[in-house]
């Protein structure tokens, strides 16, 4: 087995960054008031690109379906399958629409400096003072760049370029998925779970060098809707009954220590999310989030009873509490298979890297398809900030999680 160590070999005999820069073109934000899959037409846009550069590298099983799930496979020269998984969309929380990346080469640790006085500093991003002499990949600061997950994307691309540069590599089959609508929860909703035939995967969606990810938030959804009573204002004095003011009562209730503001490391929150209606009738919606399931669970019947309260304050007032699961830790499985992280882990060591293991405070595909059955960790790709026009990722990051992935697959060649 070889042991794939040096990102310069990587970036001299892949195209890498070429596609990453291709791909991040390419505008395939998610829409979560869209009920369509994908939720916006033009993932299709990149997903078209990718079906035809599978091709060219000489998969298998090359196509997207009618949902936009990239599917290909690439036959084993060892024993098993062994799934790969990036996601096509960016997030709707900032364009990514016209993307313009910007190249900063040799990069010498001061801050960098983009348009509409956008700065990334060490100061707030201390992993670019491990990224000194790399070549620093942003956008232009109008825009988030689209390494979430687009450099995910052209990581698996560049690996399978380097197993068809180098057969004499043992690889299990390998499977491949480029999927739609992770960003808004949705990515395994209609994943093709029995035609992708992996017993196990993992996504190539994490952050800096050397994470690895093997738990998750536990995540639910809660929506509250309040009825109240409606009277014209002019005579409302004992009559009228405003959700909207029941509304605010609970939000007040809601601890600001729980809040995404006041938590960090393994604290769990409740979030309010948006808000719609009027003084009749009116909706919030909100997420709650926990490590612990048990503690998650609680954190519900604890919003129950809050809205129990004020009823109880306003026999005229209605609160009505409806909680959806979303995901669960995939951590709770995974204890069941101890190699697959091992696995991870060990690849990671082979690059020449120390596996930096961290719990995730949200969620990724892996969360759902892990709970449906295929185990699936999360690699990192390298780069950090995402979700705004502060994102960046390094060349050198980005090469090493090539490395990564080519001995994960001699790994699980074994």
């Amino acid at each position: 087995m070889r042991a794939w160590q040096d990102p310069a070999e990587i970036l001299d005999k892949t195209t890498v960054i070429d596609r990453f820069l291709r791909y991040v073109r390419i505008d395939t934000q998610s829409d979560e008031n869209s009920e369509s899959c994908p939720s916006t037409a033009k993932q299709f846009d990149l997903a078209k690109v990718l079906v035809d550069e599978l091709k060219e590298l000489g998969l298998d099983g090359v196509e997207v379906d009618a949902n936009g799930y990239v599917l290909a496979t690439l036959p084993g020269t060892g024993d098993g399958v062994l799934g790969l998984i990036a996601h096509m969309d960016t997030a709707p929380a900032y364009s990514g629409a016209n993307v313009q990346p910007q190249l900063h080469p040799d990069y010498d640790g001061s801050a960098i400096e983009l348009k509409d006085g956008v700065v990334i500093s060490p100061e707030d991003n201390p992993e670019l003072l491990e990224s000194k002499g790399d070549t620093i990949i942003t956008s232009d600061g109008t825009t988030l760049l689209g390494a979430d997950d687009k450099a995910g994307i052209a990581e698996i691309m560049a690996m399978l370029e380097m197993l068809r540069e180098h057969p004499e590599l043992k690889h299990p089959t390998l499977k491949i998925c480029f999927n739609p609508d992770e960003e808004i929860g949705r990515g395994p909703h209609k994943f093709p779970l029995k035609k992708f035939g992996a017993p196990v995967c993992y996504t190539v969606d994490g952050g800096f060098t050397g994470e690895m990810n093997t738990e998750t938030f536990s995540a639910d959804g809660a929506t509250v809707t309040f009825t109240g009573v409606s009277v014209h204002p002019g005579t409302a004095r004992g009559k009228m009954v405003n959700a909207l003011t029941w509304m605010g009562k609970l939000l007040d209730r809601l601890p600001m220590a729980e809040s995404p503001e006041c938590t960090h490391e393994r604290e769990g929150f409740y979030h309010p999310t948006g808000v719609k209606g009027d003084a009749a009738q009116c909706q919030l919606d909100l997420i709650l989030r926990d490590f612990d399931t048990e503690v998650l669970l609680e954190r519900g019947r604890r919003l129950k009873t809050m809205a129990e309260a004020l009823m109880a304050e306003e026999p005229k007032l209605k609160v009505e509490v409806k909680i959806v699961q979303q995901y669960r830790n995939m951590a709770e499985e995974l204890s069941h298979h101890p190699e697959v992280a091992d696995n991870l882990r060990r690849a990671i060591e082979m690059a020449g890297i120390t596996p930096r293991l961290e719990a995730i405070r949200g969620g990724t595909d892996g969360s759902q398809l892990t709970a449906m059955g295929m185990p699936t960790p999360n690699i990192f790709a390298g780069g950090v900030n995402f979700h705004g026009p502060r994102e960046w990722v390094s060349d050198r990051a980005m090469a090493l999680a090539v490395c990564t992935l080519l001995n994960l697959v001699q790994i699980a060649a074994e």
